[in-house]
Parts: structure tokens; sequence; C-alpha cells
């Protein structure tokens, strides 16, 4: 029998590492309910049928849920409860069983009817509702999955090794998959932001996405090598690939024990200088990790994550209760809360009305100004908070220095109010605002007047500055990070803030990535806040990095003319000083 020849296929990486196991194809149940009639006598008993389905999945959430929390796996804890709050919707539920009394017909039929409405709906919204649609129709196969009792698979009950090919992943069932058998992920569909590359990063699971299967010859693969450093995937290796691929996975597992062993130690350049390492979080379960990898503080607590799953603003004293906890487990470390930055992706239940372009509509900041007691509310609780450690303010998404005025205005207020109440404040607390927009990078030296500090998020600032959906895959290879427009506007507020002795912090993806790291002190950069799990990633590059050879990479950078030009000269400086490096070289 003919051995078939080694395959290689581009795709985009989700989650990083290296996986090397055994194919299997999954197609989810998608099958065209077919309308049975029933007898008005039988109505209980489909009715009986659908709550006995939507109870199983409710049980089989909740174990996935104590599973993630045993294994600290936050972002797929905050993703399980939307499922679970979609899953015991009242209006889902009241309308599948009133459907099943006025229509007569069997429950599978009645509930997929319903589960087509919600789509028609949300197809016409913008990418976020999409997303959320996504989450309905993960919930929605579960039950689907309980009602056809034939059909039902768990993801957990795979062969040891797989390599799981499905079309388009869900958050559910990546937080089923344990490494144990399922060792990594190729989709077809999916994006980087997505619930399911969420999950699949904050358990390790490597993942790549936008593998086209229609060419593929499925029983003729045998292994597969999965890189979700550079997106590639390649079918029936040879033993050479295959030896250095295993080296490769080996080296990367050796390397990150060791540098877990190294947290402790100061992150110090070669040359002395300090650089501040924080951590960016959404919730008060991930401080251990915080600690647990040294980080100096919270460089970005991202308040409205854990709200969201609510659709609803909390109370003032429901959010002081939570901003207290957080401020406690600081253990005296400091901790920027940004205000709420809901809109664009991020919307909550009667907090926003539908927009044609919500990225660049009422979002962030603005929609704080227009709704000024919900950001009143936030800052009196957050100010409350303060007096049990050192807590800073960050003002999200500010665009021009009117809106940064306006925002301490109503600051102002807010203290005032609770100077009224005779509530206890910090009056003397610190003020800090995002650069997210390239009209706030344009104008760094007059907000760093009004602030104490500056925190640049270059995820949104690469996204308006090249004005690239970051979401959209036919589009991945426009927005980058390197582009010649983003490093000249980092260097601007870089600028801008000396001029008035304020700080300046990157918390965006890049901030993680090791290769971006020298150019960023380069810079000027002085303070990093990255995903707790990065700290100890972060921790050894800089504490490998010349002050001086990143001044000189960063001069080199701000001469070239593309991205591709940025890039190589950054993959080469990171080759020269990291050349065993396997967590994220791309030369072989």
């Amino acid at each position: 029998m003919r051995k078939p020849k080694e395959q290689r296929l581009q795709g985009i990486a989700i989650s990083r590492g290296i996986a090397i196991g055994h194919p299997f194809y999954y197609t989810f149940c998608e099958i065209e309910e077919r309308a049975r009639n029933i007898l008005p006598a039988q109505v209980s008993i489909e009715i009986g049928r659908y709550q006995n389905a939507v109870s199983r999945t409710s049980h089989d959430l909740h174990q996935l849920l104590d599973r993630l929390i045993l294994d600290n796996v936050n972002e797929g804890v905050d993703i399980l409860e939307t499922h679970l709050e979609i899953l015991h919707d009242p209006s889902l539920n009241t309308r599948v069983k009133l459907k099943i009394e006025s229509n007569l017909q069997n429950a599978e039929f009645v509930f997929q009817e319903v589960i087509h409405e919600y789509q028609q709906k949300f197809a016409s919204l913008n990418p976020f509702f999409r997303e959320r649609f996504n989450d309905i129709q993960d919930v929605s196969q579960r039950i689907l999955s309980y009602l056809h009792e034939h059909l039902r698979i768990s993801f957990s009950d795979f062969p040891a090794g797989s390599i799981v090919f499905v079309k388009d992943l869900t958050a559910s069932h990546a937080a089923e998959a344990e490494q144990v058998n399922i060792l990594g992920f190729v989709t077809e569909l999916g994006g980087i932001t997505s619930h399911a590359a969420i999950v699949a990063k904050a358990k390790g699971i490597p993942y790549v996405s936008n593998i086209s299967f229609s060419d593929l010859n499925l029983s003729e693969i045998r292994t597969v090598i999965l890189d979700g450093r550079t997106g590639e995937v390649i079918l029936n290796p040879t033993q050479k690939t295959l030896r250095m691929f295993e080296e490769l996975a080996f080296k990367m597992e050796e390397q990150m024990r060791a540098l877990k062993l190294d947290c402790s130690l100061p992150v110090v350049t070669l040359d002395g200088h300090f650089v501040e390492l924080s951590a960016n979080i959404e919730m008060v379960s991930e401080l251990d990790m915080v600690h647990e990898h040294g980080g100096a503080g919270v460089g970005l607590f991202r308040s409205e994550y854990m709200f969201l799953p609510n659709h609803s603003i909390p109370s003032e004293e429901e959010q002081f209760v939570i901003y207290r906890q957080l401020v406690e487990k600081m253990q005296g470390l400091p901790i920027v809360m940004r205000a709420f930055d809901i809109g664009g992706d991020k919307l909550m239940r009667g907090s926003s009305r539908h927009e044609l372009n919500p990225f660049l509509g009422c979002r962030a900041i603005r929609f704080l100004l227009k709704e000024r007691q919900i950001f009143k509310s936030q800052l009196r609780a957050i100010l409350r908070a303060s007096i049990y450690g050192e807590v800073s303010i960050l003002f999200p998404m500010v665009s021009c220095l009117s809106e940064l005025m306006e925002a301490k205005q109503i600051l102002r207020e807010a203290q005032e109010e609770l100077r009224v109440l005779h509530r206890q404040f910090k009056s003397d607390i610190r003020i800090g605002c995002m650069v997210e927009v390239p009209s706030a990078a344009i104008i760094a030296d007059l907000l760093a007047c009004e602030c104490d500090f500056l925190s640049i998020g270059t995820n949104d600032l690469v996204q308006y500055a090249l004005a690239v959906d970051r979401d959209n895959l036919s589009l991945g290879q426009l927005y980058n990070p390197a582009d010649p427009s983003v490093v000249r506007l980092i260097k601007m507020v870089i600028i801008g803030a000396s001029k008035q002795n304020v700080p300046v912090s990157v918390c965006g993806e890049v901030a993680a990535d090791p290769r971006f790291i020298p150019l960023l002190l380069g810079l000027g950069v002085r303070e990093l806040s990255v995903t707790s799990r990065f700290l100890p990633i972060v921790k050894n590059t800089v504490r490998k990095t010349s002050i001086v050879e990143a001044e000189k990479l960063a001069a080199k950078a701000l001469k070239l003319s593309t991205s591709k030009e940025i890039q190589a000269i950054l993959d080469e400086a990171y080759q020269c000083a990291f050349p065993e490096d396997p967590l994220y070289s791309y030369v072989y």
C-alpha cells in the first residue's frame, strides 16, 4: 500500500502549543427536524421530554463548571455561566412549551423552530450578537442531543491522542475536552476572540482554525501535527518531521516548567532597568495565579466582564462588595480598575440601543458619559473600595480631551456625594485613560496633562489605526501590530507622556509576545500588563533584554516602511537573543 505523502496546511493560530496525535472527525447533530403531530393528551409527555433534556443539559454544564473551577480555568467559567442563563431563560422555555401546546407538535421540531427564529433575529445584527447566537446554538445542540439519545456523543469520550477536526468548535465542547484524550483542535471556522478560543487557550489546548476540510482525503490521514504557534497543520508527517516536533514539544514543556520556577526573580533588564510587570484580569479568582506567578499587581481589571453574563448593570452596593473583595485579595499590591467598557462587542440588556456600527458608536467612555448615573454609581463603588488598598481608576477608549475632562468632573461629583453621605474614600486616587484610538495617541501630551498615567490598549489601537476588524478572518493578514503606523503611534504616546513625566503601560496582546517586548522597551515602555499565565514568559524575556540594544532595534524599526520589514527584524533579533527558544520560534 502506498504511503501517504506529508501534507502541510496553513491556518490561523488560535491557541499556542504543539500537538501530535491521530485525527478524529466530529460532526454536530445538524439534522432537520420533521414535524410530528401529537394528540392533546401527549402534550404533557412532549413538554416532559423537553424539560428532561433541559435538566440533563443543566447537569452537564454544572459538572463542566465544577471541573473548570477546580482547574482554575476562569475564562471558561464565565462562558458556561452565560450558557446556564440561556438554558434557564424563561422566555425561551415558555415559548417552547406554549408552541408545543398550541401547535400540537413534537418537542424536537418545536424547539428547533424557536432556535431558527432566534437565528434570523441575530443574523442581521453586529458580530457581538452573532457570537451570542453561537452560545445559544451551543446550548441547543446539547438539548437536541438528549432529545435524540442515539445521536449523543461527549467530547470526554473521544479516544486518547485525538486531534479533533470539527467545522466549528463550541465553547462547551472545548470545556468538556480533557487533554488526556483531546490534544488539539482543527476547525474550518472560528476566530481568535470566539468563546471556544478563549476556553481552549485557558485550558492550554493547541487550536488552529481556517483549515479547509474539502480537499482532505480523510481516510488516508494517520498522524497529525498541529502547530499552534504558526497555524500550521501537518498531515502524515515524515519520520524526520515527527522527530523534530516531538523534540520541540518536549523543549516547550521543559521551558515552561523552568520559567515558573523563576517567578520570584526581579523583572530587571540585562543592563539594570526595572520593568513593572502586572496582570490583566477579569475575575477575583484570577488573583491566585497573579500571586503565584509573581505579578507586581493588576494593571488592568476589566470590570464589565464580571457583570456581562447578568445582562444588567449591578447596583453600587453590589459592585462595592466585589471591588472590596478584589482589593483586599490584592494583599497590598496595586490594582487599576477600568470603568465599564460597554458597547461595541459588549452589551448589557437595556444598556445600549442597536447600532449599525457599534464599534464606532456609543461605546466605552461615550456610553458612560451618556449614562451618567451608571458611571457615577461605579465610580462611587470604586472610591469606597479604595480605602482597602492601592487603587487607580482607568477611563476606557478616550478619543479627545473633552471626554477626559467630563469624566473627571463626574468623578468629582461622585466624591462630593460620598462626602455628603460621610462615606470614606481616598481623595487622591490615581486617574488614567486608555489610548486605543489614533486621535488619543496624537494628543497624548494633552491627555497626560490631566492624568497620572496612560495605558495603551494595542488590540484596539491596531484595529482602529488600520481600519481592520480583528475578528474578520479574511483580513487577518492586515491586522498587524508591526505596521509602521502602529509603531509610530506607540512612540508618539511615549514622547507625549514623557513631556509631563507621566508613565505609560501597554496592556494589549503584544505585551505578552516575546518578539515585541524588546521593541516596546526600546520605544520607552517600562510597564507591561499581560494575562497572568504569560507572566513567566514575559519576565524571562525582559530579564534577557538589553535596553541599549532594544533602543537600537526601535530606532531601526521606526525607519522602516512596511510591517513585513519590521516583523523580520523583530524575528531576527529574537532568534539571536533566544536561539534555543521553542515557544515563539518561527524559523526551523
